[in-house]
C-alpha cells in the first residue's frame, strides 16, 4: 500500500473537520460501531460502577442512588435498610447510600476473606496460630480475647471469637496469618468489596475500630453480607448464642465462655415473634453508634429478609428499631 503524501493527508484532515462541524450544526449524530465479540475499550473507568460479572441487578435488589433520602427522618437511627430477599424488593430504607462507619460489622468482610483462604487451600480451620508480638490498640475499652505472645489457638476458634464476641485481637491475628500484615489484608478486603459491587466503601483494618478512612454504606454492606451468608461455616458460628472457646497458654488449656453480642440471641432483648435469625453482626463505636446487620427468616412463609440499622441512639433503641422495621412487613 502506498503512503499518502503530506498534502493529501492535510486535505483529508481538513475535510473530516468540516464534515464533523456540519454534522454538529445540523444536529446529526454519528453512530460508532464495534465488533460485539471484541472487548469494549474504555479510556477511563474511574467513575464507572463496579458490578459482578453476572450483573448486579440479576442477583440483588437495586436501589437508585437518590432513593429514600431523608434529612430529618422520623426514626432513631442515621441509616437503615430492610430488604425482602425472597421477592427482591425493598420493604423500607432510610439513606441506604449514605456513608457510614461500620464499626464491627466490618468483621463480616473479614470472615469472608478468611473463608476464601480456607476454600483455596491456603489455610484450614484446624491450623494453629501462635501469637508473636503483643496485639495493642490505641483506644480504651476495646473488646479483646486477651491473646498474649506465645499463646496458640486454631483458626476455627479465632473465627468464633471474631463473630460471636467481636474480639478485635482475633481480627488482627487472622489478618496477619493470612496476609502477613494488616495492610496486605485490607487490600484483599477492598478488592473483595469491589468485586461484590460495594464501590462506595473503603476499609483500612479488619476489625472496624474507628478511622475516618474506614467507611461503607448500608447498601454496600447489604451486598457484602449476602456473600457472608453463602459461607456455611460462618453462618453456623453465628447460630451460637453461647460458645466455649479453647486456647492454650504454654501447657495450660484455657476455656473462655463467649456470649453473642446480638441481644436477640443472648435473650437480653426479646426475639421478634415469628422470625428466626441466621447470620448477623453487631457493631459499636462512638462515631458509628449502635449498629447491626442480620438475616431474618419469616417462619410462616420461609421468606428471607436482610435488615441493617446504623448509628441507633442507644443499645435498646437499636433492637427496637429493628422490630419497628419488621412491622413494615405484610
Amino acid at each position: 500500500m502506498k503512503c499518502l503524501s503530506n498534502s493529501k493527508k492535510l486535505r483529508i484532515s481538513i475535510l473530516l473537520i468540516l464534515v464533523c462541524k456540519i454534522a454538529l450544526l445540523s444536529g446529526c449524530n454519528f453512530i460508532n460501531t464495534y465488533d460485539v465479540n471484541e472487548p469494549l475499550s474504555i479510556s477511563s473507568t474511574a467513575n464507572l460502577p463496579i458490578v459482578r460479572p453476572s450483573g448486579l441487578a440479576d442477583e440483588n435488589v437495586v436501589i437508585p442512588y437518590d432513593a429514600y433520602v431523608y434529612d430529618t427522618p422520623d426514626v432513631e437511627y442515621e441509616a437503615g435498610l430492610l430488604v425482602n430477599e425472597s421477592r427482591h424488593s425493598v420493604v423500607c430504607a432510610v439513606n441506604p447510600h449514605k456513608r457510614i462507619y461500620p464499626a464491627s460489622m466490618t468483621k463480616v468482610l473479614t470472615g469472608i476473606i478468611v473463608m476464601e483462604a480456607i476454600e483455596q487451600g491456603e489455610i484450614s480451620l484446624s491450623d494453629t496460630v501462635v501469637v508473636g508480638k503483643p496485639i495493642e490498640f490505641n483506644e480504651d475499652n476495646v473488646a479483646v480475647l486477651g491473646l498474649q505472645p506465645g499463646d496458640y489457638i486454631t483458626i476455627e476458634e479465632l473465627l468464633h471469637g471474631l463473630l460471636i464476641s467481636s474480639y478485635n485481637d482475633c481480627a488482627i491475628l487472622l489478618a496477619k496469618r493470612i496476609s502477613g500484615s494488616v495492610s496486605n489484608f485490607t487490600e484483599l478486603m477492598n478488592a473483595k468489596a469491589a468485586e461484590l459491587g460495594a464501590s462506595n466503601s473503603h476499609f483500612v483494618n479488619p476489625h472496624g475500630l474507628h478511622d475516618n478512612n474506614h467507611y461503607t454504606t448500608p447498601y454496600d454492606l447489604y451486598l457484602i453480607f449476602k456473600e457472608f451468608l453463602t459461607k456455611d461455616v460462618l453462618v453456623q458460628i453465628d447460630s451460637n448464642s453461647n460458645y466455649d472457646l479453647t486456647m492454650y497458654r504454654e501447657d495450660e488449656k484455657i476455656i473462655i465462655p463467649l456470649t453473642a453480642t446480638n441481644a436477640f440471641l443472648s435473650n437480653s432483648f426479646e426475639m421478634p415473634t415469628g422470625y428466626s435469625i441466621t447470620g448477623w453482626k453487631t457493631g459499636t463505636t462512638e462515631k458509628a453508634g449502635n449498629c447491626i446487620i442480620l438475616e431474618f427468616i419469616k417462619n410462616e412463609t420461609d421468606e428471607r429478609f436482610i435488615c441493617l440499622v446504623s448509628n441507633a441512639k442507644g443499645h435498646d433503641a437499636l433492637y427496637q428499631n429493628v422490630e419497628d422495621m419488621l412491622k413494615e412487613i405484610y
